[in-house]
This record gives structure tokens, C-alpha cells and sequence, in this order.
């Protein structure tokens, strides 16, 4: 009984192992590969065509003020540079919206 108990539990460690010991799936890699270049070439035009637009009304002017990430400290999510960075970019919006919208 005791040799049986240790046959079966080894075959079917045996059984459980066989999967992790296979190599990788040639032939999903290589249909993955092909349907990406044929992706990368239908979409060798414009970057911007198959994209959604990201707004769906009006561009808001002047833009809302930035929220900046946490840039310091030990779960930084940013640095300081792209902080200054979202900053100048906000403020090159507000430039922007303040010289096409006329003064009334």
C-alpha cells in the first residue's frame, strides 16, 4: 500500500511538472509576430488616424489649473522637472488662450 501511495504521488508530480519543463509555443510566437507587422504596416500613414479623439466638446479655455503629481519624498511619483515642465506647459496654454480669445 505504502509503495502505491508513493507511485501515484510521484506520477502525478510528474503529470504536474511536464508543462512548466515544455518549450515556448513557436508557432503562437510567430503568428503573434506576423499580425503586429501586418498592424505596423496598415497603420504606416498618419500616427494620429486610428486614434479616438480625446475630448468630446470644446477645447475648455482658458485650461483648468495643472495638478502636479507628488515629486519628493520616498513614493515620489514624479520628479521636480516634470513638474516644472506640466507647469510652463500650462502656462504656454494660458498664453496661447489669453492671445486667440479677443478681449472684450
Amino acid at each position: 500500500m505504502k509503495k502505491l501511495l508513493i507511485t501515484l504521488i510521484g506520477a502525478l508530480t510528474l503529470g504536474a511538472t511536464l508543462p512548466a519543463l515544455a518549450g515556448p509555443d513557436w508557432q503562437a510566437i510567430e503568428h503573434a509576430r506576423k499580425a503586429k507587422q501586418v498592424a505596423q504596416d496598415a497603420r504606416h500613414g498618419d500616427v494620429y488616424e486610428a486614434m479616438a479623439p480625446t475630448g468630446t466638446g470644446p477645447v475648455k479655455c482658458p485650461p483648468d489649473a495643472p495638478v502636479l503629481q507628488l515629486d519628493h519624498g520616498p513614493r515620489a511619483q514624479t520628479t521636480p522637472y516634470l513638474n516644472q515642465r506640466h507647469k510652463d506647459r500650462h502656462d504656454a496654454q494660458v498664453k496661447a488662450c489669453s492671445t486667440a480669445t479677443p478681449d472684450k
